[in-house]
């Protein structure tokens, strides 16, 4: 069994076929979806949640564990095929373009330093809290609205302003 333990708004944009996407937040209150008496494959988009979900999993007795180094990542580095939707991009990944752009407007348009400062603190305030604004107010974008169970395994693609973390 592999388990795909990014967002649902993630693996609805790629996953590799046939991997549960559970994810990590919710990963502790779904472990009856998930049997110990098989090998368990857990990863995420570049390793570092699916060690997370290892730790989770081994220490909910678990043993035959593997996380997926590199993820998703090095899944796609290797040419292995990943199916794709049609839907928007990751939230974070739109928070990135959103952030990178103000900031980019806000050192090069003049008297716009205050745009490069507001971002600045949104993200100091999203990463002290774990709310990011941003990623809240994209969530509510009409290209983002997903139907409940689309493309997600069953789950529903929703956002909040918890996104972040």
């Amino acid at each position: 069994m592999v388990v795909d333990v990014r967002e649902p708004d993630e693996y609805a944009y790629e996953h590799i076929a046939g991997v549960k996407n559970i994810p990590l937040r919710r990963l502790g209150g779904a472990l009856a979806e998930i049997s110990k008496d098989q090998d368990v494959y857990v990863m995420c988009q570049s390793g570092a949640r699916s060690m997370q979900a290892y730790q989770l999993l081994q220490s909910s007795g678990y043993s035959r564990l593997h996380n997926v180094e590199g993820g998703l990542n090095a899944w796609k580095a290797k040419g292995f095929p990943v199916e794709r939707s049609k839907g928007p991009i990751p939230i974070m990944r739109q928070v990135q373009i959103v952030a990178g752009t103000l900031a980019l407007i806000g050192g090069v348009v003049p008297g716009g330093r205050w745009v490069a400062a507001i971002v600045g603190a949104g993200l100091i305030f999203a990463g002290v809290s774990g709310i990011c604004m941003m990623a809240n107010v994209l969530g509510h974008m009409p290209w983002n609205k997903l139907k409940p169970g689309a493309a997600t395994g069953g789950s529903a693609c929703g956002v909040g302003p918890k996104s972040c973390g």
